[in-house]
Protein backbone atom coordinates (compact mmCIF):
# COMPACT_ATOMS: atom_id res chain seq x y z
CA UNK A 1 0.00 0.00 0.00
CA UNK A 2 1.27 3.82 -1.22
CA UNK A 3 0.79 6.44 1.95
CA UNK A 4 -0.45 10.05 0.64
CA UNK A 5 -1.77 11.20 4.03
CA UNK A 6 1.18 14.06 4.58
CA UNK A 7 0.96 15.57 1.32
CA UNK A 8 -0.93 18.57 2.94
CA UNK A 9 2.49 19.28 4.93
CA UNK A 10 3.80 20.15 1.42
CA UNK A 11 0.80 22.05 0.66
CA UNK A 12 1.73 24.09 3.79
CA UNK A 13 5.21 24.60 2.53
CA UNK A 14 4.24 25.49 -0.89
CA UNK A 15 2.06 28.19 0.22
CA UNK A 16 3.93 29.68 2.39
CA UNK A 17 7.31 30.24 -0.33
CA UNK A 18 4.37 30.84 -2.75
CA UNK A 19 3.50 33.70 -1.04
CA UNK A 20 6.95 34.62 -0.07
CA UNK A 21 8.33 34.82 -3.60
CA UNK A 22 5.83 36.53 -4.86
CA UNK A 23 5.56 35.25 -8.13
CA UNK A 24 2.76 34.71 -10.46
CA UNK A 25 4.70 32.02 -11.92
CA UNK A 26 4.03 28.28 -11.17
CA UNK A 27 6.13 26.89 -7.74
CA UNK A 28 7.43 23.84 -7.19
CA UNK A 29 8.71 21.85 -4.17
CA UNK A 30 11.23 19.52 -5.71
CA UNK A 31 13.40 16.30 -4.47
CA UNK A 32 14.10 14.88 -1.15
CA UNK A 33 11.18 16.88 0.70
CA UNK A 34 8.37 15.07 -1.72
CA UNK A 35 10.38 12.19 -2.04
CA UNK A 36 10.59 11.30 1.91
CA UNK A 37 6.87 12.61 2.42
CA UNK A 38 5.82 9.88 0.01
CA UNK A 39 8.24 6.98 1.46
CA UNK A 40 6.14 8.35 4.77
CA UNK A 41 10.22 8.11 6.58
CA UNK A 42 10.27 11.85 7.37
CA UNK A 43 6.60 13.61 8.13
CA UNK A 44 7.93 17.05 8.09
CA UNK A 45 11.15 17.34 5.90
CA UNK A 46 13.26 20.39 6.98
CA UNK A 47 15.02 20.85 3.90
CA UNK A 48 12.70 22.09 0.99
CA UNK A 49 14.08 22.17 -2.58
CA UNK A 50 12.05 24.58 -4.78
CA UNK A 51 12.40 25.75 -8.07
CA UNK A 52 10.20 28.04 -10.79
CA UNK A 53 10.56 30.01 -13.76
CA UNK A 54 12.48 33.49 -13.30
CA UNK A 55 15.76 35.16 -12.95
CA UNK A 56 17.09 34.54 -9.73
CA UNK A 57 18.46 38.09 -9.26
CA UNK A 58 14.83 39.34 -9.77
CA UNK A 59 13.43 36.23 -7.84
CA UNK A 60 15.56 37.67 -4.45
CA UNK A 61 14.91 41.33 -5.36
CA UNK A 62 11.22 40.76 -5.51
CA UNK A 63 10.39 38.19 -2.89
CA UNK A 64 9.53 39.15 0.66
CA UNK A 65 12.78 38.02 3.20
CA UNK A 66 10.99 39.33 6.25
CA UNK A 67 11.50 37.54 9.10
CA UNK A 68 13.98 35.29 7.10
CA UNK A 69 17.70 34.75 7.30
CA UNK A 70 18.77 34.65 3.82
CA UNK A 71 21.42 34.80 0.79
CA UNK A 72 22.29 34.20 -3.11
CA UNK A 73 25.02 32.47 -4.95
CA UNK A 74 24.80 34.23 -7.53
CA UNK A 75 26.73 32.17 -10.20
CA UNK A 76 24.34 29.51 -10.11
CA UNK A 77 21.67 31.83 -9.08
CA UNK A 78 20.39 29.98 -5.80
CA UNK A 79 18.95 31.69 -2.98
CA UNK A 80 18.52 30.01 0.22
CA UNK A 81 16.16 31.28 2.92
CA UNK A 82 15.81 29.89 6.58
CA UNK A 83 12.59 30.14 8.60
CA UNK A 84 13.40 29.53 12.12
CA UNK A 85 11.76 27.72 14.63
CA UNK A 86 12.17 24.78 17.18
CA UNK A 87 13.63 23.11 14.30
CA UNK A 88 14.89 25.48 11.27
CA UNK A 89 13.39 25.15 8.02
CA UNK A 90 15.54 25.90 5.04
CA UNK A 91 14.51 26.96 1.98
CA UNK A 92 16.62 26.33 -1.24
CA UNK A 93 15.28 28.48 -4.45
CA UNK A 94 16.98 27.33 -7.74
CA UNK A 95 15.29 28.53 -10.87
CA UNK A 96 14.52 25.94 -13.85
CA UNK A 97 17.31 25.51 -16.09
CA UNK A 98 19.37 23.37 -17.85
CA UNK A 99 23.04 22.82 -17.91
CA UNK A 100 25.89 21.16 -19.75
CA UNK A 101 29.69 21.02 -20.22
CA UNK A 102 30.87 19.62 -16.95
CA UNK A 103 34.91 20.36 -17.34
CA UNK A 104 35.65 20.08 -13.83
CA UNK A 105 33.99 16.91 -12.94
CA UNK A 106 31.80 18.96 -10.25
CA UNK A 107 30.23 22.50 -11.98
CA UNK A 108 28.26 22.82 -15.38
CA UNK A 109 30.46 25.44 -17.20
CA UNK A 110 27.01 26.92 -19.30
CA UNK A 111 23.54 27.00 -17.30
CA UNK A 112 20.88 28.32 -19.13
CA UNK A 113 17.12 29.54 -17.31
CA UNK A 114 14.31 28.02 -18.56
CA UNK A 115 10.66 28.11 -18.54
CA UNK A 116 10.52 24.48 -18.76
CA UNK A 117 9.99 21.56 -16.20
CA UNK A 118 10.54 18.79 -18.33
CA UNK A 119 14.23 20.46 -19.43
CA UNK A 120 14.76 20.84 -15.93
CA UNK A 121 14.06 17.66 -14.96
CA UNK A 122 16.55 16.48 -17.49
CA UNK A 123 19.87 17.51 -15.70
CA UNK A 124 18.93 16.49 -12.26
CA UNK A 125 20.55 13.22 -10.77
CA UNK A 126 18.64 10.19 -9.93
CA UNK A 127 14.53 9.51 -10.66
CA UNK A 128 13.51 9.23 -6.92
CA UNK A 129 14.73 12.91 -7.20
CA UNK A 130 12.84 14.56 -10.13
CA UNK A 131 9.57 14.45 -8.31
CA UNK A 132 8.02 17.51 -8.34
CA UNK A 133 5.17 18.68 -6.04
CA UNK A 134 2.78 21.71 -7.25
CA UNK A 135 -0.18 23.02 -5.07
CA UNK A 136 -3.36 25.26 -6.61
CA UNK A 137 -2.72 27.75 -3.15
CA UNK A 138 -5.65 30.13 -4.82
CA UNK A 139 -8.48 27.26 -3.44
CA UNK A 140 -9.71 26.26 -0.45
CA UNK A 141 -7.31 23.73 1.20
CA UNK A 142 -9.38 20.45 2.71
CA UNK A 143 -7.87 18.01 4.96
CA UNK A 144 -6.97 15.04 3.13
CA UNK A 145 -7.80 11.44 4.39
CA UNK A 146 -5.66 8.81 5.49
CA UNK A 147 -7.14 6.61 2.44
CA UNK A 148 -3.78 4.31 1.74
CA UNK A 149 -3.53 3.26 -2.05
CA UNK A 150 -3.01 -0.12 -3.46
CA UNK A 151 0.70 -0.29 -4.79
CA UNK A 152 -0.02 -2.49 -7.67
CA UNK A 153 -2.86 -0.46 -8.96
CA UNK A 154 -1.27 2.36 -9.01
CA UNK A 155 1.93 1.38 -11.30
CA UNK A 156 -0.24 -0.19 -13.21
CA UNK A 157 -2.66 2.76 -14.48
CA UNK A 158 0.56 4.87 -14.81
CA UNK A 159 2.31 2.30 -16.77
CA UNK A 160 -0.89 2.36 -18.68
CA UNK A 161 -2.14 6.17 -18.82
CA UNK A 162 1.09 8.24 -17.23
CA UNK A 163 -1.57 9.62 -14.98
CA UNK A 164 -3.29 8.62 -11.89
CA UNK A 165 -6.10 10.20 -9.64
CA UNK A 166 -6.88 10.10 -5.84
CA UNK A 167 -9.99 11.40 -5.32
CA UNK A 168 -10.19 11.45 -1.36
CA UNK A 169 -6.93 13.40 -1.39
CA UNK A 170 -7.60 15.84 -4.34
CA UNK A 171 -3.83 15.07 -5.86
CA UNK A 172 -3.51 13.98 -9.32
CA UNK A 173 -0.47 12.50 -10.44
CA UNK A 174 1.14 13.23 -13.88
CA UNK A 175 3.73 11.57 -16.07
CA UNK A 176 2.50 12.40 -19.24
CA UNK A 177 4.58 15.30 -21.07
CA UNK A 178 1.61 16.29 -22.89
CA UNK A 179 -0.77 17.08 -19.77
CA UNK A 180 2.75 18.55 -18.27
CA UNK A 181 3.02 20.76 -20.66
CA UNK A 182 -1.08 21.68 -20.92
CA UNK A 183 -1.19 22.65 -17.79
CA UNK A 184 2.09 24.40 -17.04
CA UNK A 185 3.11 26.31 -20.40
CA UNK A 186 5.78 28.29 -20.45
CA UNK A 187 6.37 27.76 -16.44
CA UNK A 188 2.80 29.36 -15.47
CA UNK A 189 -0.34 27.23 -14.44
CA UNK A 190 -2.87 26.84 -16.32
CA UNK A 191 -5.92 25.94 -14.56
CA UNK A 192 -8.53 26.72 -16.77
CA UNK A 193 -6.96 23.25 -18.83
CA UNK A 194 -7.58 21.34 -15.79
CA UNK A 195 -11.54 20.52 -16.28
CA UNK A 196 -10.92 19.29 -19.92
CA UNK A 197 -8.01 16.85 -18.90
CA UNK A 198 -10.33 15.52 -16.06
CA UNK A 199 -12.91 14.66 -18.47
CA UNK A 200 -10.96 13.73 -21.06
CA UNK A 201 -8.90 10.65 -18.97
CA UNK A 202 -12.04 9.85 -16.58
CA UNK A 203 -10.44 10.80 -13.36
CA UNK A 204 -13.56 10.86 -11.68
CA UNK A 205 -16.60 12.95 -10.58
CA UNK A 206 -14.39 16.08 -9.45
CA UNK A 207 -13.43 18.77 -12.10
CA UNK A 208 -10.79 19.80 -9.62
CA UNK A 209 -8.05 19.26 -8.17
CA UNK A 210 -5.80 20.61 -5.53
CA UNK A 211 -2.11 18.58 -5.46
CA UNK A 212 -0.21 17.70 -8.34
CA UNK A 213 3.10 15.14 -8.36
CA UNK A 214 4.80 15.71 -11.10
CA UNK A 215 6.85 13.25 -12.56
CA UNK A 216 8.24 13.85 -16.12
CA UNK A 217 10.93 11.14 -15.70
CA UNK A 218 8.20 8.47 -15.21
CA UNK A 219 10.12 6.92 -12.70
CA UNK A 220 7.83 7.23 -9.49
CA UNK A 221 7.93 3.40 -10.00
CA UNK A 222 11.16 3.49 -8.88
CA UNK A 223 10.60 4.96 -5.52
CA UNK A 224 8.07 3.02 -4.72
CA UNK A 225 9.99 -0.93 -6.38
CA UNK A 226 12.80 1.08 -4.21
CA UNK A 227 15.58 1.62 -7.34
CA UNK A 228 17.67 4.15 -7.44
CA UNK A 229 18.26 4.56 -10.92
CA UNK A 230 19.96 7.67 -12.81
CA UNK A 231 18.35 10.05 -14.92
CA UNK A 232 19.14 8.98 -18.43
CA UNK A 233 22.60 7.92 -19.24
CA UNK A 234 24.56 6.75 -15.66
CA UNK A 235 27.71 7.53 -16.84
CA UNK A 236 26.97 11.23 -18.46
CA UNK A 237 25.42 11.48 -14.70
CA UNK A 238 28.50 10.53 -13.02
CA UNK A 239 30.99 12.12 -15.20
CA UNK A 240 28.91 15.92 -14.86
CA UNK A 241 29.40 15.65 -11.30
CA UNK A 242 31.59 13.36 -9.57
CA UNK A 243 29.89 14.01 -5.99
CA UNK A 244 27.13 11.91 -7.20
CA UNK A 245 29.28 8.75 -6.79
CA UNK A 246 29.25 9.46 -2.93
CA UNK A 247 25.54 10.72 -2.98
CA UNK A 248 24.44 7.60 -4.98
CA UNK A 249 25.63 5.46 -1.92
CA UNK A 250 24.74 7.65 0.65
CA UNK A 251 21.05 7.99 -0.77
CA UNK A 252 20.89 4.25 -0.84
CA UNK A 253 22.19 3.68 2.72
CA UNK A 254 20.77 6.35 4.65
CA UNK A 255 17.32 5.55 3.06
CA UNK A 256 17.51 1.83 3.78
CA UNK A 257 18.89 3.08 7.44
CA UNK A 258 15.33 5.08 7.75
CA UNK A 259 12.78 2.19 6.42
CA UNK A 260 14.30 -0.41 8.32
CA UNK A 261 13.41 1.93 11.35
CA UNK A 262 10.42 1.99 10.58
CA UNK A 263 9.77 -1.44 9.91
CA UNK A 264 6.56 -1.09 8.00
CA UNK A 265 8.13 -2.57 4.58
CA UNK A 266 10.71 -5.19 4.22
CA UNK A 267 11.52 -3.58 0.80
CA UNK A 268 14.83 -1.69 0.81
CA UNK A 269 16.75 0.27 -1.83
CA UNK A 270 19.09 -0.90 -4.48
CA UNK A 271 20.89 0.33 -7.71
CA UNK A 272 19.53 -0.53 -11.03
CA UNK A 273 22.44 -2.65 -13.06
CA UNK A 274 23.61 0.03 -15.31
CA UNK A 275 23.35 2.89 -12.62
CA UNK A 276 25.74 0.50 -10.34
CA UNK A 277 28.21 -0.86 -13.37
CA UNK A 278 28.89 3.25 -13.91
CA UNK A 279 29.53 4.06 -10.49
CA UNK A 280 32.25 1.37 -10.70
CA UNK A 281 33.48 2.36 -13.56
CA UNK A 282 33.77 6.03 -12.82
CA UNK A 283 34.70 5.76 -9.04
CA UNK A 284 38.11 7.29 -9.89
CA UNK A 285 36.74 10.80 -10.74
CA UNK A 286 35.93 10.90 -6.88
CA UNK A 287 39.65 12.52 -6.83
CA UNK A 288 38.16 15.36 -8.59
CA UNK A 289 35.57 16.66 -5.52
CA UNK A 290 36.69 19.19 -3.61
CA UNK A 291 37.22 17.82 0.26
CA UNK A 292 34.71 19.89 1.91
CA UNK A 293 32.14 18.02 -0.15
CA UNK A 294 33.12 14.79 0.86
CA UNK A 295 33.24 15.60 4.44
CA UNK A 296 29.31 16.70 4.17
CA UNK A 297 28.29 13.39 2.86
CA UNK A 298 30.00 11.55 5.67
CA UNK A 299 28.87 13.40 8.23
CA UNK A 300 25.14 12.89 7.01
CA UNK A 301 26.11 9.23 6.75
CA UNK A 302 27.79 8.78 9.89
CA UNK A 303 25.22 10.56 11.82
CA UNK A 304 22.06 9.47 9.69
CA UNK A 305 22.32 5.96 8.08
CA UNK A 306 24.28 2.84 8.88
CA UNK A 307 28.20 3.72 8.52
CA UNK A 308 28.73 -0.52 8.23
CA UNK A 309 26.85 -0.54 5.70
CA UNK A 310 28.47 2.50 4.03
CA UNK A 311 32.12 1.19 4.33
CA UNK A 312 31.06 -1.91 2.87
CA UNK A 313 29.39 0.18 -0.35
CA UNK A 314 32.36 2.04 -0.26
CA UNK A 315 34.56 -0.99 -0.73
CA UNK A 316 32.69 -2.70 -3.34
CA UNK A 317 32.33 0.20 -5.82
CA UNK A 318 36.18 0.68 -5.42
CA UNK A 319 35.82 3.80 -3.37
CA UNK A 320 37.23 3.34 -0.15
CA UNK A 321 40.73 3.61 -1.11
CA UNK A 322 40.33 6.99 -1.83
CA UNK A 323 38.17 7.91 1.09
CA UNK A 324 39.80 6.38 4.22
CA UNK A 325 42.97 5.00 2.86
CA UNK A 326 44.15 3.93 5.97
CA UNK A 327 41.19 1.59 6.09
CA UNK A 328 41.70 0.31 3.21
CA UNK A 329 44.93 -0.78 4.35
CA UNK A 330 43.80 -3.16 7.50
CA UNK A 331 42.48 -5.22 4.29
CA UNK A 332 44.37 -9.27 4.69
CA UNK A 333 45.86 -8.08 7.59
CA UNK A 334 45.63 -11.05 9.85
CA UNK A 335 45.37 -11.33 13.59
CA UNK A 336 46.18 -13.57 16.63
CA UNK A 337 43.08 -16.14 16.25
CA UNK A 338 43.42 -16.26 19.67
CA UNK A 339 42.13 -12.34 19.71
CA UNK A 340 40.39 -12.41 16.45
CA UNK A 341 39.58 -15.04 14.28
CA UNK A 342 39.26 -12.14 11.57
CA UNK A 343 41.79 -10.17 9.63
CA UNK A 344 42.10 -5.91 10.91
CA UNK A 345 39.69 -4.69 8.36
CA UNK A 346 36.52 -7.90 9.33
CA UNK A 347 36.88 -6.34 12.90
CA UNK A 348 36.70 -3.02 12.12
CA UNK A 349 33.56 -3.19 10.61
CA UNK A 350 32.17 -5.52 12.78
CA UNK A 351 33.23 -3.37 15.72
CA UNK A 352 31.54 -0.31 13.99
CA UNK A 353 28.44 -2.46 13.60
CA UNK A 354 28.10 -3.11 16.97
CA UNK A 355 29.21 0.56 18.18
CA UNK A 356 26.42 2.15 15.87
CA UNK A 357 23.85 -0.08 17.43
CA UNK A 358 24.57 2.28 21.05
CA UNK A 359 26.27 5.10 19.97
CA UNK A 360 24.51 7.85 17.16
CA UNK A 361 27.86 10.27 17.50
CA UNK A 362 29.93 10.69 14.25
CA UNK A 363 32.99 11.46 16.02
CA UNK A 364 32.62 8.55 17.86
CA UNK A 365 31.67 6.06 14.77
CA UNK A 366 34.86 7.63 12.71
CA UNK A 367 37.21 6.95 15.79
CA UNK A 368 35.80 3.42 15.80
CA UNK A 369 36.44 3.17 12.23
CA UNK A 370 40.33 4.51 12.74
CA UNK A 371 40.38 2.59 16.00
CA UNK A 372 43.08 -0.20 14.43
CA UNK A 373 44.57 1.33 11.65
CA UNK A 374 48.16 0.82 13.36
CA UNK A 375 48.03 -2.35 13.51
CA UNK A 376 48.86 -2.70 9.68
CA UNK A 377 52.75 -1.20 10.72
CA UNK A 378 52.71 -3.27 13.68
CA UNK A 379 51.72 -6.60 12.58
CA UNK A 380 54.31 -5.69 9.68
CA UNK A 381 57.24 -5.65 12.19
CA UNK A 382 56.30 -8.71 13.75
CA UNK A 383 57.29 -10.81 10.35
CA UNK A 384 60.97 -9.88 11.23
CA UNK A 385 61.65 -12.48 13.70
CA UNK A 386 62.10 -9.74 17.03
CA UNK A 387 63.42 -11.08 20.25
CA UNK A 388 60.84 -10.64 23.08
CA UNK A 389 63.27 -7.34 24.12
CA UNK A 390 62.23 -5.84 20.52
CA UNK A 391 58.70 -6.68 21.03
CA UNK A 392 58.47 -5.09 23.96
CA UNK A 393 59.83 -2.17 22.22
CA UNK A 394 57.31 -2.28 19.86
CA UNK A 395 54.44 -2.37 22.22
CA UNK A 396 55.74 0.41 24.44
CA UNK A 397 56.68 2.88 21.51
CA UNK A 398 56.73 3.41 18.18
CA UNK A 399 54.75 0.81 16.95
CA UNK A 400 52.29 0.30 19.33
CA UNK A 401 48.69 1.05 17.57
CA UNK A 402 46.98 2.08 20.70
CA UNK A 403 49.41 5.31 20.80
CA UNK A 404 50.85 6.27 17.65
CA UNK A 405 47.82 5.77 14.92
CA UNK A 406 46.33 9.31 15.49
CA UNK A 407 49.52 10.16 13.06
CA UNK A 408 47.28 8.26 10.37
CA UNK A 409 43.55 10.12 11.67
CA UNK A 410 45.13 13.43 11.38
CA UNK A 411 46.64 12.99 7.48
CA UNK A 412 43.28 10.99 6.63
CA UNK A 413 41.07 13.32 7.85
CA UNK A 414 42.80 16.27 7.15
CA UNK A 415 42.80 15.25 3.54
CA UNK A 416 38.82 15.43 4.12
CA UNK A 417 38.35 18.95 5.47
CA UNK A 418 37.64 17.96 9.03
CA UNK A 419 38.55 20.54 11.39
CA UNK A 420 41.39 20.07 13.79
CA UNK A 421 39.26 20.11 16.82
CA UNK A 422 37.28 16.96 15.08
CA UNK A 423 40.22 15.16 14.29
CA UNK A 424 41.99 16.07 17.75
CA UNK A 425 38.35 14.51 19.33
CA UNK A 426 38.49 11.29 16.98
CA UNK A 427 42.27 11.02 17.75
CA UNK A 428 41.26 11.06 21.09
CA UNK A 429 39.05 8.48 21.27
CA UNK A 430 41.57 6.15 18.82
CA UNK A 431 43.90 7.06 21.30
CA UNK A 432 42.06 6.01 25.18
CA UNK A 433 40.00 3.30 23.33
CA UNK A 434 41.90 0.63 25.46
CA UNK A 435 41.70 3.20 28.54
CA UNK A 436 38.84 0.88 30.15
CA UNK A 437 40.77 -2.38 29.82
CA UNK A 438 43.81 -0.45 31.23
CA UNK A 439 41.95 0.36 34.44
CA UNK A 440 40.21 -2.77 34.87
CA UNK A 441 43.47 -5.08 34.37
CA UNK A 442 45.31 -6.49 37.52
CA UNK A 443 43.40 -4.13 39.76
CA UNK A 444 41.54 -4.37 42.87
CA UNK A 445 38.33 -2.08 43.03
CA UNK A 446 40.41 0.92 45.14
CA UNK A 447 42.59 1.29 42.42
CA UNK A 448 39.56 1.00 39.67
CA UNK A 449 38.50 3.69 41.13
CA UNK A 450 41.37 5.90 41.78
CA UNK A 451 42.28 5.34 38.03
CA UNK A 452 38.38 5.91 37.01
CA UNK A 453 38.31 9.04 38.69
CA UNK A 454 41.63 10.58 37.40
CA UNK A 455 40.61 9.64 33.94
CA UNK A 456 37.44 11.07 34.29
CA UNK A 457 39.16 14.69 35.54
CA UNK A 458 41.01 14.60 32.40
CA UNK A 459 38.69 14.03 30.18
CA UNK A 460 34.42 15.04 29.98
CA UNK A 461 31.68 12.83 31.85
CA UNK A 462 29.99 11.93 28.50
CA UNK A 463 33.26 11.39 26.61
CA UNK A 464 34.19 8.80 29.14
CA UNK A 465 30.41 7.26 28.56
CA UNK A 466 31.78 7.12 25.03
CA UNK A 467 34.99 5.31 25.72
CA UNK A 468 32.78 3.00 27.29
CA UNK A 469 30.84 2.05 24.27
CA UNK A 470 33.74 1.83 22.31
CA UNK A 471 35.11 -0.88 24.69
CA UNK A 472 31.87 -2.66 24.42
CA UNK A 473 31.77 -2.60 20.23
CA UNK A 474 35.50 -3.60 20.52
CA UNK A 475 34.96 -6.99 22.12
CA UNK A 476 31.39 -7.86 20.24
CA UNK A 477 33.33 -7.23 17.31
CA UNK A 478 35.84 -10.04 18.04
CA UNK A 479 33.22 -12.47 17.46
CA UNK A 480 35.80 -14.82 19.19
CA UNK A 481 34.46 -18.85 20.18
CA UNK A 482 37.30 -18.85 22.10
CA UNK A 483 36.14 -15.93 24.10
CA UNK A 484 33.32 -14.94 26.46
CA UNK A 485 33.50 -11.66 24.01
CA UNK A 486 29.36 -10.89 25.28
CA UNK A 487 30.47 -11.03 29.00
CA UNK A 488 30.35 -7.27 29.67
CA UNK A 489 29.86 -7.41 33.44
CA UNK A 490 33.06 -5.56 34.21
CA UNK A 491 32.39 -3.17 31.67
CA UNK A 492 28.59 -2.90 33.46
CA UNK A 493 30.51 -2.74 36.67
CA UNK A 494 32.68 0.35 35.57
CA UNK A 495 29.68 2.01 34.20
CA UNK A 496 27.94 2.05 37.48
CA UNK A 497 31.48 3.50 39.07
CA UNK A 498 31.84 6.21 36.64
CA UNK A 499 28.49 7.42 37.35
CA UNK A 500 28.55 7.58 40.89
CA UNK A 501 31.90 9.17 41.22
CA UNK A 502 30.19 12.22 38.55
CA UNK A 503 27.31 12.25 40.98
CA UNK A 504 28.70 12.93 44.22
CA UNK A 505 32.25 14.26 43.45
CA UNK A 506 31.21 15.90 39.93
CA UNK A 507 34.46 16.24 38.02
CA UNK A 508 37.60 17.64 39.50
CA UNK A 509 40.24 19.44 37.49
CA UNK A 510 43.59 21.05 37.99
CA UNK A 511 41.90 24.21 37.24
CA UNK A 512 40.11 23.76 40.55
CA UNK A 513 43.53 23.36 42.66
CA UNK A 514 43.47 26.02 45.39
CA UNK A 515 47.33 26.73 44.36
CA UNK A 516 48.39 27.70 40.98
CA UNK A 517 51.83 27.70 39.27
CA UNK A 518 52.97 31.24 40.13
CA UNK A 519 52.60 30.23 43.96
CA UNK A 520 54.22 27.48 43.60
CA UNK A 521 57.13 28.98 41.83
CA UNK A 522 57.10 32.18 44.58
CA UNK A 523 56.89 29.99 47.34
CA UNK A 524 59.82 27.86 46.63
CA UNK A 525 61.98 30.08 44.21
CA UNK A 526 61.54 27.51 41.17
CA UNK A 527 62.10 29.14 37.84
CA UNK A 528 59.25 28.35 35.01
CA UNK A 529 60.05 24.91 33.33
CA UNK A 530 59.02 21.63 33.41
CA UNK A 531 59.10 20.97 37.22
CA UNK A 532 56.52 22.86 37.90
CA UNK A 533 54.41 21.23 35.78
CA UNK A 534 55.92 18.38 37.40
CA UNK A 535 54.48 19.10 40.80
CA UNK A 536 51.17 20.34 39.94
CA UNK A 537 50.43 16.99 38.65
CA UNK A 538 52.15 15.12 41.47
CA UNK A 539 49.73 16.83 43.87
CA UNK A 540 46.73 16.75 41.39
CA UNK A 541 46.82 12.49 41.93
CA UNK A 542 47.01 12.84 45.32
CA UNK A 543 43.97 15.49 45.61
CA UNK A 544 41.53 13.87 43.21
CA UNK A 545 40.96 11.45 45.62
CA UNK A 546 40.54 13.10 48.48
CA UNK A 547 39.36 16.41 47.10
CA UNK A 548 37.78 17.49 50.72
CA UNK A 549 40.51 16.83 52.94
CA UNK A 550 43.64 17.94 50.66
CA UNK A 551 42.65 20.52 48.37
CA UNK A 552 44.41 23.03 51.00
CA UNK A 553 46.83 25.24 50.49
CA UNK A 554 48.91 24.16 53.82
CA UNK A 555 48.54 20.79 53.04
CA UNK A 556 50.38 21.18 49.21
CA UNK A 557 52.66 23.06 49.99
CA UNK A 558 53.72 20.81 52.97
CA UNK A 559 53.38 17.76 50.45
CA UNK A 560 55.34 19.26 47.75
CA UNK A 561 58.50 20.43 50.27
CA UNK A 562 58.83 16.62 51.08
CA UNK A 563 58.74 15.76 47.21
CA UNK A 564 61.18 18.08 46.54
CA UNK A 565 63.38 17.44 49.38
CA UNK A 566 63.11 13.67 48.47
CA UNK A 567 63.68 14.51 44.67
CA UNK A 568 66.80 16.73 45.72
CA UNK A 569 68.55 13.65 47.81
CA UNK A 570 67.74 11.44 44.86
CA UNK A 571 69.98 13.03 42.81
Amino acid sequence: MVDFSEILYLSKQHAFIQKRLKSKNAVFLVGWCVRSLLLTIEKRPSDIDVTLTWDPIKIYKHSNKIGLSHFITEKFGTITFIKKGKINTQYEITPLRTEWWYQDFRHPEKINRSNNILLDSQRRDFTINSLYFFADTNREKKQTNNKQIDKKLLLKQLKNDWIFAIEEQNLLIIQDHDIITTLFENGIYNKEKLANIVEKYKLGKKSEYYYFIIDPNKWIQDLFNRTLRAVWDPDNRFQEDALRLIRALRFVNVLNHQLKSKKSDSTLFDFDKATRNALKRNHHLIENIAKERIKDELIKIFTKGDPFGFVALLDESHILQTIFPSVYATKYIQQPVRYHPFDVYTHTLLTLYELQKINNNYLVRLSMLYHDVWKVAQFSAYKDGLSKDEIRIILSWPLNHRKWWPELVKKDFSNLGFSNKEIDQIAWYVANHHKPEEILDGEDDENRKKKLRKFLSEAWYKKVEDILDITIADRRGQYNPLQNNSDLEDITILRKLLKKIHKEEWQFTIKELVVDGNEIMKKFSIPPGKLIWELIQKWFDRVINDTKTRNKKEKIFEYLAGYLKNKKSDS
